[in-house]
């Protein structure tokens, strides 16, 4: 078992009172004592960089065995489950989409909350969407198609403020990517 951090908030070399972006981090005791607290933080940290509507924003940090991860959004706190692994970037990207939908800079919802993580960047496709309704062929070859897919979101974000059915479009397009000839591995 880790032992706790020094008064100075360190745990390893994770600075567990501000983040390496500007976005301070207070995690919950139970994850200071959990052996996987400075990966974690080192993930969320480095997923923290491309949410930069979040800085000077007081996160709170804890454990959860209910979810892989769920956010709070009143309070601005995320939770993850670490009792198999540490939480995929895609994971830790939604339940931060999450709190951006606290700020209302993304509209509610866990659909939109999965368009907003794969559009934003490609760190966020390690794994494939929990909400997002993508057709099977595609989840099937989720590394080969993901890159498809997070254009597509992105294209539907763009198309948002004048088709305010964009999520009835971005099925379409995925069904459409579905049914098309097979997509070549990026590199």
């Amino acid at each position: 078992m880790q032992r706790a951090p020094s008064p100075s908030g360190k745990i390893g070399h994770v600075d567990l009172q501000i983040s390496l972006f500007g976005t301070p981090l207070r995690p919950s005791r139970p994850l200071l004592s959990h052996p996987r607290a400075a990966s974690l933080l080192r993930r969320v940290d480095r997923c923290l960089s491309l949410f930069p509507e979040l800085d000077g924003q007081t996160i709170r940090i804890g454990i959860t065995r209910s979810a892989d991860g769920i956010a709070v959004l009143e309070d601005m706190t995320i939770r993850f489950d670490l009792r198999r692994r540490i939480p995929t970037h895609y994971v830790i990207g939604h339940e931060l989409t999450h709190l951006l939908q606290a700020l209302a800079l993304v509209p509610h919802g866990e659909v939109q909350c999965d368009v907003w993580t794969l559009a934003r960047s490609p760190l966020f496709l390690d794994e494939k969407p929990c909400y997002l309704p993508v057709p099977p062929r595609l989840r099937k070859r989720w590394p080969v198609w993901a890159p498809h897919v997070a254009a597509l979101c992105a294209e539907a974000i763009a198309i948002r403020p004048r088709h305010r059915t964009y999520l009835r479009w971005l099925d379409r397009r995925l069904e459409a990517l579905a049914s098309g000839p097979p997509a070549e591995p990026q590199s």
